[in-house]
């Protein structure tokens, strides 16, 4: 009985810190970057590193607040944000990230870079009450990236026009082009510079952590 009581002030108490927060949300991105060796155990690189969003990301944002209506043609196909998720990785050590940037600074491969073998996305979890978790993870076989990395950016396909009416009225399927919507970085005291071992695989995992502030 006595632990029932407890459990009951506990979420009691949970619940107004929860509408205490509600005049706000927060939105925050994680990165965490790890090999594996041969017993699958993980040898972490970067853990929990803070991301940096630019301006593609908040005019996404802001396009889904203003937004009315979206008219296609009923044979139209529209694509949206996290169809096709990539996460690129760059040298540079020395430039923080700025609002404007939209693009790394210093990208290993051809820009924007060396995409990954194999990437998952929008994998969305509601850990607790007012908690909300999009994450988004990225490989690269083994060999592939054999530079240090320094700056790293998650690519998406925010709704970028701030318009009332979003439209489109030709017949096949229309997509927004990737746009980098955030940034970690060496620069901004992210992270320590690494270079990947090239005898294993390469895993990059971005989570998206919206919450009440």
């Amino acid at each position: 009985m006595e632990d029932r009581r407890i459990l009951k002030e506990n979420g009691y108490e949970y619940a107004k810190r929860v509408r205490k927060r509600m005049d706000s949300v927060r939105i925050r991105g994680f990165v965490t970057v790890w090999q594996e060796d041969k017993r699958g155990k993980r040898i972490y690189l970067v853990k929990g590193a803070k991301n940096h969003f630019v301006d593609a990301g908040l005019r996404g944002l802001l396009s889904a607040l203003v937004g009315n209506y979206l008219f296609a043609n009923e044979s139209a196909i529209i694509r949206a944000w996290s169809y096709t998720p990539k996460i690129y990785l760059g040298k540079d050590t020395g430039t923080p990230t700025t609002h404007g940037m939209t693009s790394l600074m210093d990208p290993i491969g051809t820009a924007p870079g060396t995409p990954p073998n194999s990437v998952s996305g929008s994998n969305i979890t509601n850990p607790e009450t007012g908690k909300w978790v999009c994450s988004y993870r990225a490989i690269w076989n083994l060999g592939v990236i054999t530079e240090q990395v320094g700056e790293m950016a998650l690519y998406l396909r925010p709704f970028t026009d701030i318009t009332p009416n979003w439209s489109y009225t030709t017949s096949g399927t229309y997509e927004y082009s990737e746009k980098m919507v955030s940034r970690t970085s060496v620069a901004d005291g992210d992270f320590d510079a690494f270079t990947p071992d090239p005898s294993k695989s390469l895993t990059v995992q971005w989570e998206v952590m919206v919450t009440y502030a």
